[in-house]
């Protein structure tokens, strides 16, 4: 568990020292007001302990940067426990019965059924969450708000495919070219990142979510390099000319691409779609004692300025309209000038959602390790 405690606030005599001051407070305040809702009005935090359960490394940092600057101006202090939703979930299920181990936590589409089968988080009070209103409806619920939207399909290396003359694959099918044999990296079953590729995967072989044994039969015949589980995993196996593919999300193709390794983004065709959408949410866990303080963080990790931070600073795609529509125009670009993240409200809908309604973790997982893992 992270604890990060920031400078205090200043007394309020230096920062409004004059009528002009006073008037430039006054803007601050109806600011604040508009991205931190009633914290704004007089609510305070004091003495207020909010665990947060999610991601650890630069996505804590930066959350914590931002949200937890503002909670301990209002008196309060955030504490993290760091995991992926899976893990998290875990931890829910194995304290059921006992205080809850957070009041905050990161949930993805395949961890939500469980999630909500086994009671772990309680119905939100939206008038606490404005910010869902620059959110696309269908992003958020009584439960849980999408905070992020990561890309999946894979990354590749520029350099390497013009070397060997294979043109930008548009499918997942086309990694199956012999020239690629053994230079793939595909995530592990237990990486939440697997399933759309093995969905993707299976589509382009006759099946489905519904029907993934297609998929898995491709996978197996892929002779993957190696199975990650940890981004930096990728960025290393990059570095050494392992691999010249990486089955991932977008926002491991800009971190690559920053740190100077020529990779490009293809976001391939399923069905009728092109690319493909994982989302993650944030959820109150269940008997909380701090709801209006998890429902503050929440608000404020959808805000604007929290996923202008997350997308610039992370590669995930903005759940937020105000910053989709600020930067479709302006995506970053790989070495060859395409785009790495698909950022328009049209093209987000236009990715391919997987319907999680049959979705059996167990059963994907004992199908993989018959299938792949052997």
């Amino acid at each position: 568990m992270t604890s990060y405690r920031h400078g205090g606030p200043r007394e309020l005599s230096t920062l409004l020292p004059s009528l002009a001051g006073l008037l430039a407070g006054a803007a601050f305040a109806v600011g604040v007001l508009t991205a931190d809702g009633a914290a704004a009005a007089g609510q305070r935090f004091d003495g207020v302990t909010l665990t947060v359960g999610t991601f650890g490394g630069s996505w804590k940092d930066r959350i914590n940067g931002y949200i937890g600057a503002k909670f301990e101006a209002l008196g309060g202090e955030i504490l993290y426990v760091s995991g992926n939703p899976r893990i998290l979930l875990s931890k829910l299920v194995a304290a059921r019965g006992q205080e809850a181990p957070f009041d905050v936590v990161e949930i993805v589409d395949s961890t939500w059924p469980d999630t909500l089968k086994g009671g772990f988080v309680q119905k939100l009070n939206l008038d606490n969450i404005p910010n869902t209103k620059d959110l696309d409806p269908n992003m958020y619920d009584e439960y849980k708000v999408a905070n992020w939207i990561t890309e999946e399909g894979f990354i590749y290396h520029i350099e390497k495919f013009k070397e060997l003359g294979i043109a930008k694959p548009t499918t997942f099918s086309e990694l199956m070219n012999p020239k690629l044999k053994g230079r793939v990296s595909f995530p592990d079953i237990n990486v939440n990142t697997a399933l759309n590729p093995i969905v993707g995967f299976a589509a382009d072989n006759g099946g489905d979510e519904n029907n993934i044994d297609p998929g898995l039969k491709a996978i197996k015949e892929l002779d993957v390099f190696a199975f990650w589980n940890s981004g930096t995993q990728i960025t290393q196996m990059f570095q050494s000319g392992d691999i010249w593919v990486a089955i991932a999300h977008a926002g491991w193709g800009v971190r690559l691409h920053d740190a100077g390794i020529k990779v490009g983004m293809v976001h391939p065709q399923v069905k009728d779609r092109v690319g493909m959408a994982s989302r993650g949410y944030a959820g109150v866990v269940n008997g909380t004692k701090n709801a209006e303080a998890a429902e503050f963080y929440i608000n404020l990790l959808v805000s604007e300025e929290m996923q202008e931070i997350l997308h610039t600073k992370n590669g995930v795609v903005p759940t937020n309209r105000k910053v989709q529509v600020k930067y479709a125009d302006q995506p970053k670009l790989d070495a060859n000038g395409a785009p790495f993240l698909l950022l328009s409200p049209e093209q987000i809908g236009n990715l391919y959602y997987i319907d999680w309604s049959n979705f059996n973790m167990s059963e994907w997982t004992d199908k993989w390790n018959r299938m792949v893992a052997q």
